[in-house]
């Protein structure tokens, strides 16, 4: 009883009952961030359906944060990660929107229907007055496939 016990409680703790700590988790509730620190947070926008063997996009939004902005100088990419997860074309098409915003435009190709995940690294930078900071977060995205 007790071992079960523990069990759901690491699972509810994780957010999945299977994975933890294997970086198999689920991706976030909608609403949280895929990636944030005190200066930025990234988002991912509303999908569009996507279907097997179509070129799919996936839009993830850039906001800095306080006294930070987005540096306009900085080489956005996003690798994308080797299978399971969905193969990436590219390193994606950022594009400013206002000192604050950005956007990563994902492009990518499924193989087959169901549940697929976008998995890489966001390659960005914000920055204030006096530093800048260059971050690298992962990022995982539920992409559901006709």
């Amino acid at each position: 009883m007790a071992r079960e016990l523990i069990a759901a409680a690491l699972a509810a703790a994780c957010g999945v009952a299977a994975g933890c700590g294997k970086g198999q988790g689920a991706p976030p509730p909608a609403g949280t961030p895929l990636a944030s620190k005190p200066f930025y947070r990234v988002d991912a926008a509303a999908l569009a359906p996507c279907a097997s063997g179509a070129t799919c996009r996936a839009a993830l939004v850039l906001t800095a944060l306080g006294d930070y902005h987005v540096n306009k100088d900085y080489p956005f990419k996003f690798v994308g990660e080797p299978a399971p997860a969905l193969p990436v074309e590219g390193d994606g098409a950022f594009a400013l929107g206002d000192a604050k915003h950005g956007t990563m435009t994902v492009t990518f190709r499924p193989a087959a229907a169901g549940a697929a995940r976008l998995v890489g690294t966001f390659k960005l930078s914000v920055c204030s007055d006096d530093t800048c900071e260059i971050e690298t977060p992962k990022i995982e995205l539920a992409v559901p496939v006709s």
